[in-house]
């Protein structure tokens, strides 16, 4: 009588309890690792919108020294469109998109770049270009108070004019999460500008802010 033949057992791949155990892993660490990442991309959209102010002050305070010749630094709103500029623009202490000009840009952020006439703008920036999302306030220079100012101006020795009253300091936020880190933009009354870090708290720490 012919004996049945045995099959080896497969010892490769995963039963479906296995499966179904791996899957429900990731699921939980993916649950885990998500408010992190979240506001891992919210702290870049923070730093984007400190980078580019701090940019754009060196850039205004620079070419006033180069001119000999005042040149302001302003604060914009474009709320209906966040990655551009245009001519319904407005000043706003509360905006991160940002103009570097020789006049006032209110209602003419959409001009030409260079133009000798009109507001003569000289460099611009929209907040949708990597910081959609960010929060901002104008402060004083303890960065305690909101002040609303929107502009700067500065002279041909890079100082900071008193009239307009200048920004001092720009406080940068997301509103997508409280665990997300702020920044400082500040202004001192030599023109200098610095952006800082007001969690970081050891004297050592170059992140740290100082009152202007």
């Amino acid at each position: 009588m012919a004996m049945p033949v045995a099959f080896p057992r497969s010892t490769g791949g995963f039963t479906l309890i296995e499966l179904m155990v791996t899957v429900a892993v990731l699921a939980a660490l993916l649950l885990a690792v998500t408010p992190v990442v979240r506001d891992w991309m919210l702290d870049i959209e923070i730093r984007n919108a400190a980078e580019s102010i701090s940019s754009g002050l060196n850039r205004a305070r620079a070419l006033a020294v180069q001119r000999n010749e005042p040149v302001m630094f302003s604060l914009v709103s474009n709320e209906a469109q966040p990655g551009t500029l245009d001519n319904s623009c407005a000043l706003s202490a509360t905006s991160a998109s940002w103009v570097v000009s020789l006049d006032s840009p209110a209602g003419q952020c959409g001009q030409p770049l260079g133009a000798t006439t009109g507001t003569r703008l000289v460099e611009r920036h929209a907040r949708g270009d990597g910081s959609a999302g960010v929060q901002v306030e104008v402060r004083d220079a303890s960065c305690q108070s909101a002040t609303g100012r929107a502009q700067v101006v500065f002279n041909g020795f890079g100082r900071a004019q008193t009239d307009p009253a200048p920004i001092r300091c720009i406080v940068i936020t997301h509103p997508g999460s409280s665990t997300t880190r702020t920044l400082h933009v500040m202004l001192n009354t030599g023109g200098a500008v610095r952006t800082c870090d007001p969690a970081a708290t050891d004297p050592r720490d170059t992140r740290r802010c100082l009152v202007n």
